[in-house]
């Protein structure tokens, strides 16, 4: 439960504009709807962050599979590296009501756990994540990250981790696209990124550079293939030193493309002002939108915001735009989206304290909840 006060203030935040946060017009985001806090770290004294909820819980991701909506998420003290790190799985049958807590998958004795991502194999759902030595380091070097997985015939008992890719590569999300699986894996040191394949999700093939400037600081890729089969990948890219913050200088998405049989990119194109961190896209119809983080121009703040992708589809020039926030605040993003019907999608992120609105480099350290609503498409004007 969260504290008393806290929770007073959030729901004032929340309901304050008759249930909707504000967008950066000032107007209602009137496609939000059921804004709430699922899980709340806020409050939580726990140490043991293998076993039980921390007060630092990140990384969401949803799926639909066999009926229900499935939750996993990351629990620890912070967002720092280390083995006291745990996911959480859910499952919801009635549209994000209520959730049951199914399980947990603690990290091993000596790595951190992170970044979990689902798909479906067959009659089994499985679960991507990153393991990682508990190093401190500029850009994630020398932590040997190990994308691994573990899988479940009902969501409730999960196989020991298993490694899946190779030392020193991080796994994004998996896609499934014609037979096979495919993630975009970002090298340590963030480096460059490159595709990788699978026929069962279990054994991965290394195939074509993405990007691979190193200066851009190239990482977290979110890959979507478009109905023709053409493969578009959006890069997340940090930059420089003065840049990793996103507080000063660019803020840049690179923009790639692949044609069947994907073993070649070319990265035509650049959303420029805007960096899309812990990038999640979906289709809605023919439309292509991204619940990632915001960062905003002052102060070293984060959001996390829906966006839209435009002129992909029709041969246009590529833009994004921006329909509004959800409650959101410090250290923040990672979202989880599943459909609930033609225009309905539940959605999951996390969050710092709305009150205090840390910036992004003292948020990492504090409590941050999972957050849950609907975003109702239908009424995007």
């Amino acid at each position: 439960m969260m504290a008393p006060v806290r929770s007073l203030l959030v729901f004032a935040l929340v309901a304050g504009c008759s249930s909707h946060p504000a967008a950066p017009d000032g107007g209602a985001t009137a496609w939000l709807e059921g804004a709430r806090i699922l899980v709340p770290g806020e409050g939580v004294q726990n140490q043991d962050c293998r076993t039980a909820i921390c007060q630092h819980n990140e990384n969401t991701d949803l799926v639909v599979w066999k009926g229900a909506i499935y939750l996993v998420h990351r629990s620890a003290r912070s967002q720092i590296l280390g083995p006291n790190s745990a996911l959480h799985i859910y499952r919801t049958t009635d549209e994000g009501k209520r959730f049951e807590h199914l399980a947990v998958i603690p990290a091993p004795a000596d790595r951190d756990l992170r970044d979990p991502h689902f798909y479906v194999v067959g009659d089994e759902l499985f679960i991507k994540a990153l393991i990682r030595k508990p190093i401190t380091s500029a850009r994630d070097s020398f932590v040997d990250t190990v994308a691994v997985i573990s899988r479940s015939k009902d969501g409730v008992a999960w196989s020991a981790l298993t490694e899946a890719g190779p030392t020193t590569w991080s796994f994004w999300r998996i896609v499934p696209q014609a037979g096979r699986y495919y993630s975009a894996a970002y090298e340590d040191g963030d480096k460059s990124v490159v595709l990788f394949s699978s026929k069962d999700g279990l054994a991965w093939t290394r195939g074509a550079l993405i990007y691979g400037i190193a200066e851009d600081t190239p990482l977290e890729t979110e890959l979507t293939f478009f109905p023709s089969g053409r493969l578009l990948a959006l890069v997340r890219m940090d930059g420089t030193d003065k840049e990793l913050l996103g507080t000063e200088g660019r803020l840049r998405t690179k923009v790639c493309w692949a044609e069947p049989p994907y073993d070649k990119f070319t990265c035509p194109d650049e959303l420029t002002g805007q960096r899309l961190d812990g990038p999640l896209s979906f289709f809605w119809k023919n439309r292509l939108f991204s619940l990632s983080r915001k960062h905003l121009p002052t102060g070293g703040r984060k959001r996390t915001a829906l966006f839209e992708l435009t002129g992909m589809l029709d041969g246009g020039p590529i833009a994004i735009k921006e329909w509004g926030e959800v409650p959101s605040a410090g250290d923040t993003a990672y979202a989880g989206a599943a459909a609930i019907d033609g225009d309905r999608f539940l959605v999951t992120w996390y969050s710092g304290d709305l009150v205090v609105d840390d910036n992004w480099a003292r948020g990492i350290l504090d409590a941050t909840d999972i957050w849950q609503a609907t975003i109702d498409f239908s009424r995007l004007q």
